[in-house]
C-alpha cells in the first residue's frame, strides 16, 4: 500500500488529542497570516476536535480565517495559490458563507481550512461548539465516544461518517450557541 493510499484509507480513523496540536496550529496561522498580510482585517481561529483538549478526532487541524467581505474573493485566490485546494463537496446550506479548502501539498492532509467573511455569522458557531465542548466535559466525553464509534462503522466513507455524528452535532450546537451567547 503506497503512502497516498495508507492516508485514505486512515482518513477517519480515530486519533487521541495530541498536546503538539495548538503549536501546529500557530504554525499554520502565521502561515496563513504571511499570505494574507495585504489585509488589514484578518481573523484566524483553532476550531474542530483538534482545539479541544483531550477530545480527539482524525488528527486534522480545523482553522477557520474570517476576512473583510471586499476581501473575501482575493482571500480564495491567494489560498488557493498558497496551497490549498477548494472542496466543492463540502459546501452545505448550514455553511453558506464559509468556504472549506483542504491541504494539498501535504499527505496526509494536515488542514481543514474554512474561509469565511465578517458579519456572516460562521465565527461565532464555530467558537460557540468549541467554547462548549471546552466547557462541557460530559458532553465533550459523549462526542468522543461517538467519534470513535463513528471511526469504527464508517472510517472509509466520509459521508457516512458525517452523517452518524450529525444528529448530536445539531443538537449539541443549538445547546452551545444558547450557551455562547450568555457566557
Amino acid at each position: 500500500m503506497t503512502s497516498l493510499e495508507n492516508a485514505i484509507s486512515n482518513r477517519y480513523k480515530f486519533k487521541s488529542y495530541s498536546p503538539s496540536f495548538p503549536k501546529l496550529f500557530l504554525q499554520q496561522k502565521r502561515f496563513v497570516l504571511k499570505r494574507l498580510n495585504a489585509f488589514q482585517n484578518v481573523e484566524v481561529h483553532h476550531i474542530g476536535s483538534t482545539s479541544v483538549p483531550t477530545l480527539g478526532g482524525k488528527g486534522i487541524l480545523d482553522i477557520i480565517v474570517e476576512v473583510d467581505k471586499k476581501n473575501f474573493s482575493k482571500a480564495k485566490k491567494i489560498l488557493h495559490e498558497s496551497g490549498f485546494l477548494y472542496d466543492h463537496t463540502m459546501r452545505k446550506k448550514r455553511h453558506f458563507h464559509r468556504r472549506y479548502y483542504v491541504d494539498f501539498k501535504g499527505v496526509p492532509r494536515l488542514v481543514h481550512l474554512h474561509l469565511t467573511y465578517f458579519g456572516s455569522g460562521e465565527i461565532e458557531i464555530a467558537l460557540a461548539f468549541r467554547e462548549y465542548l471546552r466547557a462541557h466535559k460530559k458532553v465533550r466525553e459523549q462526542y468522543a465516544q461517538l467519534k470513535k464509534k463513528a471511526s469504527h462503522l464508517h472510517s472509509k466513507e466520509g459521508k457516512k461518517y458525517v452523517k452518524f455524528k450529525l444528529k448530536f452535532i445539531e443538537s449539541t450546537l443549538k445547546k452551545a450557541l444558547k450557551w455562547y451567547e450568555k457566557n
